[in-house]
């Protein structure tokens, strides 16, 4: 049966199915999944038999807390920490080592925390713990819509929750935390590169004297940023995030412009203070520690590449289309107020991509 929508009814008659021993196809936010309940031996034969999985190969508990993570693993590991607060919720599934009640060693589980509202709500209807692997035949594409899963499963399914199509369309990323050992399983929807780097993005705006343009727009991502991660600015650094700027000919120590720091206070809500900041210019040892260099005119961006050829992929400029974000110095608040318009915009859509 496939149904359209996603209102809590359905959820609650998912959770209902699931708790019954049946199997529930639904989105998560990088392919569909098929739910069964962990406790129902029965129900999880079933669902191996179905997807013609290797009995060998375990599925991941899916979570909407961290309670059950917590009741299985008394002492999760700080590197798995690091990667819940990077990642979670999100496409990250992670294996980690398991304890039975009297502290004995119960295995490897990999559990996963979705972003999707659909999945975290068809978690919490069921109220019991949920296996779930892909929703398609072991060996198949994973499916990424509703019509995928039905075309695979037409008949075997006791539920198919219809929420348009995953917006990913790869699989999550998996990976193995023992102790200080960490361990990607399997590359999907997060690169391997984020997950070892310790500050997996550290961007750096740069612009020329680093009194205008760069420091607003290392402030805005800053902002917007957060809100997609929907944690503070200030744990950013806990996601694995560094925003600075830089000018490439600027003289260290002196504050942004008076106008850039009025624009910043009244032009955006709440209000965003420069005040604190102090200009630096660019070195090779700022370049050496950034992953990301974003540039406000093309001319900034070749004279960098001159000296770091091979940055050539890391080095871009701000403005999407290509077009130069150029100096406001000297030039009336009107100029100010459209770069930092166009500053905001790119900012949003910077901290968009980083949506995991």
């Amino acid at each position: 049966m496939l149904d359209r929508g996603a209102q809590s009814n359905e959820l609650e008659r998912a959770g209902a199915i699931l708790r019954e021993g049946g199997l529930v196809a639904f989105p998560t936010e990088t392919v569909y999944g098929v739910a069964v309940a962990a406790h129902l031996p029965e129900a999880v034969e079933r669902l191996y038999e179905l997807k013609g999985r290797d009995r060998t190969k375990p599925m991941t508990m899916m979570v909407a807390t961290m309670d059950p993570v917590r009741e299985r693993c008394p002492k999760i590991p700080d590197k798995a920490l690091q990667l819940m607060r990077r990642f979670w919720p999100g496409s990250l599934t992670l294996v980690l080592p398991t304890q039975h009640e009297d502290g004995s060693d119960a295995g490897l589980i990999g559990f996963r925390y979705p972003a999707h509202p659909l999945a975290q709500g068809l978690v919490k209807a069921a109220g019991v713990p949920l296996l779930v692997p892909s929703a398609n035949l072991s060996g198949e594409p994973p499916a990424t819509t509703a019509e995928e899963v039905l075309a695979q499963f037409p008949d075997q399914l006791d539920l198919i929750i219809d929420g348009g199509t995953a917006e990913k369309g790869l699989s999550s990323t998996v990976v193995k935390v023992d102790g200080d050992d960490v361990s990607v399983l399997r590359e999907g929807a997060i690169p391997e590169w984020r997950i070892n780097e310790p500050h997996w993005s550290h961007i750096l705006f740069v612009c020329t004297g680093n009194s205008d343009r760069s420091p607003l727009a290392a402030a805005l991502l800053s902002r917007h940023l957060a809100s997609a991660l929907g944690c503070s600015e200030a744990e950013l650094e806990d996601r694995g995030f560094k925003i600075s700027s830089a000018g490439l000919a600027a003289d260290d120590g002196q504050p942004a412009s008076r106008r850039v720091r009025q624009i910043a206070r009244d032009g955006f809500e709440p209000p965003i203070d420069l005040t604190a900041h102090r200009t630096r210019r660019l070195t090779q040892e700022l370049l050496d520690k950034t992953t990301r260099i974003v540039c406000m005119e093309r001319a900034q961006r070749d004279e960098i590449l001159a000296f770091f050829p091979h940055r050539v992929r890391e080095v871009m400029l701000l403005d999407p289309e290509g077009g130069d974000i150029d100096d406001p110095a000297g030039h009336g608040m009107d100029t100010y107020r459209r770069m930092a318009k166009r500053l905001d915009a790119a900012g949003s859509l910077i901290a968009n991509s980083f949506r995991a």
